[in-house]
């Protein structure tokens, strides 16, 4: 690891220089400028920034405040830089489609670059009654149109998780479960669905709610005439979080 304190353009630009040669994470915090052109442009005037030059060509600014950078580029980018006029210029360019990031520093107040790793998978924890309720009160996840009808109806033999009605009125029972369903999951949907039936002598719709399916479980779907909706736990966490979830249910680590 190299790490500068208030170091001069010129050895900034060095420190840069040798960071992206060796595919180094470097992290800076500057007096800068920022300009982008592609899908549209724009002009961030002097500031003091956190700028991060990442391992895969990503590039992210950041101001003091908030959580998401205010001017980014994606992974892939074409990262160089140069002395100009008296700065040193960080830039990072897209080529499909075209996109142009110039951040401009003046003054370095600190510089860090090293090799990082991290191979590790990103895992994320709920409980099967945390994501029952979060789909319950957001069904679009689920399907568009859906209306809540009840959470937990008891039928003979145990409960369903999430009762809708449809665009079409048709009764739709939602099974949730958590991680990777099987062959007896389909097999309580199917009860649940019938019993029901038998109860108000409507048409009604069978959705598995699950992360993934275990093998040969989808062809038993299909000839129990049920269905089945994959759910992304980060998307489920992303939307527990923008509407404020106390995410003591919500546990991540990476």
């Amino acid at each position: 690891m190299e790490a500068l304190v208030r170091p001069k353009l010129q050895e900034a630009y060095e420190a840069v220089k040798r960071a992206l040669e060796c595919v180094h994470f470097c992290i800076l915090i500057a007096n800068c400028e920022v300009k982008y052109w592609g899908r549209a442009s724009s002009k961030l005037g002097r500031g003091q920034r956190v700028i991060m030059l990442k391992q895969d060509g990503s590039v992210l600014v950041h101001r003091p405040y908030g959580y998401e950078p205010v001017n980014w580029q994606p992974p892939g980018s074409r990262l160089s830089a140069e002395l100009k006029d008296g700065k040193l210029v960080v830039r990072a360019v897209r080529l499909r489609p075209w996109e142009e990031l110039v951040v401009e520093v003046y003054e370095v107040h600190l510089l860090a670059h090293c090799k990082l790793r991290d191979d590790a998978r990103f895992e994320m924890y709920g409980s099967e009654g945390d994501i029952r309720d979060l789909l319950a009160n957001n069904p679009e996840l689920i399907e568009k149109g859906l209306k809540r009808v009840e959470v937990e109806r008891k039928v003979e033999g145990g409960s369903i998780d999430i009762l809708f009605i449809d665009e079409r009125g048709r009764l739709v029972v939602v099974e949730v479960k958590r991680g990777t369903a099987g062959a007896e999951a389909v097999i309580q949907l199917k009860k649940y669905v019938e019993r029901l039936k038998g109860e108000l002598g409507r048409d009604v719709r069978g959705i598995l709610v699950a992360e993934d399916l275990a093998r040969g479980v989808r062809g038993l779907l299909v000839r129990e005439g049920l269905e089945f909706k994959k759910i992304d736990l980060r998307k489920l966490f992303e939307v527990s979080k923008e509407q404020g979830a106390s995410l003591t249910h919500w546990l991540t680590r990476c």
